[in-house]
């Protein structure tokens, strides 16, 4: 087999989900974060900033658009 076969078998049985992952977390519920650093899961969480309206030139990005979307205040 060529490279390219070879890779198109590959992509394929991860695509399909028969290659087994090298590691395998477990998991003891919604809420587990044992999997994680404590560096991390002790950060403060920090929250998305505020919607702004958009200034001229950040508008024209979005030109010839029609959708708007309905945010909740």
């Amino acid at each position: 087999m060529n490279f390219s076969k070879n890779l198109d078998f590959f992509l394929s049985e991860l695509l399909f989900r028969n290659v087994t992952p090298p590691f395998v977390p477990t998991i003891d519920g919604v809420e587990d974060t044992s999997n994680f650093e404590a560096e991390f899961t002790s950060e403060a969480p920090v929250l998305t900033p505020q919607h702004q309206s958009l200034n001229e030139t950040e508008q024209e990005a979005f030109q010839g658009f029609d959708w708007i979307a309905k945010w909740e205040d």
